[in-house]
């Protein structure tokens, strides 16, 4: 018992001490202090204070205290010695969460401390910023955190003694990045320090790449995650730093789960968590074995292992002092393995410790929902998402078991809440990687979102969550072109500079290998302009707030609304949402909804690729034939023949696969194409479809750009017959502007794109599913697809994009191709016309001048492309009429007729003929009356 604990002798002994120790320090603090000290003796003082490990943090707080009353009475307080005092005091309020006694402190010596004459003086402020930007971090104010981080960087940066605050600051601002989910800003911050701490030490480098590394991982980039981890893991080693090897460890546990590598996986786990124990941080330990539960539960489907760490990470969080959020978490994780398990009972036992640790409500009904005020005092928003994304697969789930209502309703109220959450999130997150990383995530939410509606039959509200699926991004940057307008010119004007620079850096990063020296400085370049183009933004937010409720407006149109819009336009609209194992079709028209579910053995989305592949190769399409019209009329009978929709206008919006509806076959043969009997467009979402493209009146009805000729760098063929291809599509328009082989540069496409209503180019394209950016070529250079972003507040009504490829590119979840086409419509451009594959140049050419034509005439933008492709099967041989010749170009966006001026013209006259009959007409009758 003796060994175990400290007798009263040796207590008495130790509080004896200590009192001693205050007592000699109050006693010369007094005794140097009758009159008003030096500078060097307080000082002195504060340090001898400070680096007393004997005395206790509250004892030092007194301490504290009684010199700042002392120094309080001599007026110092403006001095920098004194702010040293009042940072340790505010240092030790802190650890002691006395905030609403250290934040005001803080603040007080921020505004007192601005002078910045002395060295030690700015060193003072840069540590008052670093203490209020990590108070900040704790208690989860991440916004506040990043700018007082922000200050501290750019105080730092210009002052040598500081580097290390300055390493400090970069480091857990991608700390913040990665917990608040925003990935692509980890990476970033973090390889900036990366590039920082090259040059200084080792420790801040290893930690730096390990924070990259994790940021990789959850944002997708294995490859990348994996070469970072495995110099940190041998950094760590020979640095003999317990510590980050166990988090180098735990995330190439994560990367070999993910790789299905489920036998090292588990050993790396035991061996992160068994050096995690040695630093004896027992709340990471926790999380360690909270990751683990996660590997056991979604890799290897174990769950009572999954259960025996979340267990052991709640008594591991026992020996920490932790706040209730962190058990929280471990107890949605415990909710969501009982459910899988279909242990409902325990399910919501653990759901309701999981509300009680958040602090969310106490009732005791699992049907009812925290008010959003609750929610909003969670800072962690994706903590927010990852309760009610698993709460309403719980419900769903339930539902399909028991089949009460009420569950059903409560699934539909709590998929509406998920969704707020969902939005708000997004809207704080500033790289787009993060943004695509989280619709990936919440892919399955809007599924099992789908289901409910479906289940309720409630189309209304499907329509809604088929929306708020869909390409959410694109959305976003067209809500920022109309904040735009909601700003003065000359901050418009800065922005687009900011842009630029941003664009400018990418494009010379691009030039450089990632293994060649330069890439890293120029890498740093690139960071940094997009650091500055973001705080720019922000503060037009802050500025502003017209700008950013223009700017983060998400209305989505209701089921009535896109209805009085096909009835307006004698259109049908499809929307499409396919998963592995179910596809959801909503048929809307003139008044009739029809929503229909099927199952993967119903209709397998695989078929889309072969399909395509079958489309997009010519010989492989001449080749099996037979087997194309078989396949073909096998997905014209599983996902078009059900909807029932009359001959006429048909608006597909498609999930992630985009395929040209018109070649599929209503026969075996392959022979009757639904081009034959409907006009088909395409576009992103209702929401796209319906949005007001308000650009300035047009100039010029045709802009035409055919090189012909390449400067030879660029590596493609010749296109010896389109420039008179681009003559004989002109030909149809009233005012015309063509730029032709020299001509065809890149400033003039930057300087006529805009003030065209159409826009024709007839040239070559380079595009991929891969991270590499679509290029469109001119004569003397590129244009990429980041840079049509340029084009601004076009008048264009449509794009027809006459070159290879112009809508392929890399596919995101939920937010489709990322092609030149959608470059396109991401600048305000409403319609454009773009190739799925390789074209083949004489049928693009044929195709490309009757569209025109038909468009010249005032027709419909669908049904003039669907006639051009009639005339062009009618005009060519029986091999030229397979699918592969006609249906790579499609319409996507807003298929209504283009304004150019011609024949309103001839509208004009004609009104003014008749006008001009009819007075004539009527003076004579009168002058026959008066007779």
């Amino acid at each position: 018992m003796n060994n175990k604990h400290i007798s009263v002798s040796e207590s008495f002994a130790f509080s004896f001490k200590v009192v001693v120790i205050l007592t000699s320090c109050i006693f010369f603090c007094l005794k140097n202090y009758c009159q008003c000290p030096e500078e060097i003796k307080i000082r002195n003082d504060i340090l001898r204070i400070e680096n007393n490990e004997l005395l206790p943090a509250t004892q030092k707080i007194n301490a504290f205290y009684i010199l700042k009353a002392k120094l309080d009475s001599c007026n110092l307080s403006g001095d920098s010695v004194y702010t040293l005092l009042i940072i340790n005091i505010c240092k030790y309020e802190f650890q002691a969460k006395n905030y609403s006694t250290a934040v005001p402190l803080a603040l007080k010596m921020l505004q007192t401390n601005t002078d910045g004459k002395k060295e030690f003086s700015k060193i003072l402020q840069i540590k008052n910023y670093s203490l209020l930007a990590h108070h900040y971090d704790q208690v989860l104010l991440f916004k506040n955190a990043l700018s007082y981080y922000d200050s501290t960087i750019v105080k730092a940066e210009a002052l040598p003694a500081a580097f290390n605050y300055l390493l400090d600051a970069r480091l857990y601002k991608a700390y913040i990045y990665f917990r608040a989910g925003d990935f692509q800003k980890g990476v970033e911050e973090s390889t900036i320090g990366i590039n920082l701490s090259s040059m200084a030490n080792d420790t801040f480098y290893l930690r730096f790449l390990n924070q990259r590394a994790q940021s990789f991982f959850y944002q997708g980039s294995l490859t990348q995650a994996d070469r970072d981890i495995t110099i940190a893991i041998d950094l760590a080693e020979n640095l003999n730093q317990p510590f980050q090897l166990a988090t180098a460890y735990k995330v190439k546990a994560l990367i070999s789960a993910y790789r299905q590598d489920f036998l090292s996986a588990e050993i790396f786990f035991k061996k992160a968590i068994k050096e995690r124990i040695i630093t004896k941080r027992f709340k990471v330990v926790a999380s360690d074995y909270n990751d683990f539960g996660n590997f056991y539960r979604d890799s290897v489907h174990v769950y009572s292992k999954a259960k025996a760490c979340y267990f052991k990470a709640i008594e591991y969080l026992s020996k920490a002092a932790v706040d209730s959020e962190y058990i929280g978490t471990i107890n949605i994780n415990l909710t969501k393995t009982f459910a899988y398990e279909h242990d409902y009972k325990n399910a919501e036992h653990y759901y309701f410790r999981q509300m009680k640790y958040l602090k969310l409500f106490t009732g005791n009904n699992f049907l009812v929902n925290p008010s959003a005020k609750a929610i909003n005092l969670i800072s962690n928003k994706h903590l927010a998402i990852a309760i009610f994304q698993d709460k309403t697969e719980l419900l769903l789930q339930a539902y399909r078991e028991n089949h009460l209502k009420e569950y059903l309703a409560a699934t539909l109220s709590t998929a509406r809440l998920t969704d707020s959450v969902i939005t708000q999130t997004q809207h704080e997150q500033t790289g787009e990687q993060s943004k695509l990383s989280w619709r990936n995530k919440t892919r399955a939410f809007y599924s099992n979102a789908i289901e409910a509606c479906y289940r309720a039959n409630d189309p209304a509200l499907a329509f809604f969550f088929f929306e708020k699926s869909r390409a959410v991004l694109l959305n976003e940057q067209l809500h920022q072109l109309d904040a735009l307008n909601r700003l003065p010119a000359s901050e418009i004007e800065k922005q687009e500079k900011f842009q630029s620079d941003v664009i400018e850096q990418e494009q010379k990063l691009s030039l450089f290998s990632q293994s060649s020296p330069e890439y890293a400085t120029q890498q740093i370049r690139f960071l940094r302009a997009k650091e500055n183009l973001e705080n720019y933004i922000k503060s037009l937010e802050q500025k502003y707030p017209a700008y950013y409720q223009s700017k983060y407006a998400d209305q989505v149109p209701s089921l009535q609304d896109i209805q009085q819009y096909l009835v307006r336009n004698n259109q049908s609209f499809v929307h499409y949402f396919i998963n592995d194992t179910v596809t959801y079709i909503l048929v809307l028209n003139a008044g009739n909804t029809k929503f229909i579910r099927l199952s993967q053995k119903e209709f397998d989305k695989h078929q889309l690729t072969e399909f395509l592949r079958l489309c997009a190769v010519k010989e492989a399409l001449n080749n099996q034939y037979d087997f194309f019209a078989s396949l073909s009329n096998s997905i014209y009978k599983q996902i078009f023949q059900p909807l029932q929709l009359s001959r006429g206008r048909i608006i597909i919006c498609v999930d992630n696969a985009l395929i040209p509806f018109e070649s599929l076959c209503s026969d075996i043969q392959g022979k009757n194409f639904l081009l034959y009997d409907y006009s088909f467009s395409y576009v992103y979402s209702a929401r796209f479809l319906m949005k007001p493209f308000k650009g300035p009146a047009a100039k010029i009805g045709f802009t035409g750009f055919a090189p012909v000729f390449f400067e030879k760098y660029l590596g493609v063929n010749n296109l010896k017959n389109a420039a008179e291809a681009l003559k004989a599509s002109a030909s149809y328009y009233k005012s015309d502007k063509l730029f032709t082989y020299q001509n065809a540069t890149r400033q003039n496409f930057f300087n006529y794109t805009s003030s065209s209503a159409v826009i024709s180019i007839f040239s070559h394209a380079k595009a991929d599913t891969t991270d590499n950016e679509p290029v469109l070529f001119m004569q003397d250079s590129v244009i990429h697809l980041s840079e049509l972003q340029y084009l601004n507040n076009p008048s264009t009504q449509l794009v027809l994009l006459s070159a290879c490829q112009t809508n392929v590119g890399k596919t995101a979840t939920g937010e489709g191709i990322y092609s030149l086409a959608r470059g396109f419509a991401a600048a305000g451009i409403p319609s454009v016309a773009a190739t799925l594959w390789k074209a083949d140049e004489q049928a693009i050419y044929v195709i490309s001048e009757r569209f025109n034509q038909y468009l010249s005439e005032g027709m419909n933008k669908d049904e003039a492309l669907r006639k051009a492709k009639l005339y062009f099967i009618q005009n060519t041989s029986a091999e030229k009429a397979l699918p592969y010749y006609w249906a790579n170009m499609i319409l996507i966006g807003n298929a209504g007729a283009v304004t150019t001026g011609n024949y309103d013209h001839n509208k004009m006259w004609i009104i003014i003929s008749i006008g001009i009959a009819l007075l004539t007409i009527t003076i004579l009758l009168l002058r026959r009356k008066s007779k």
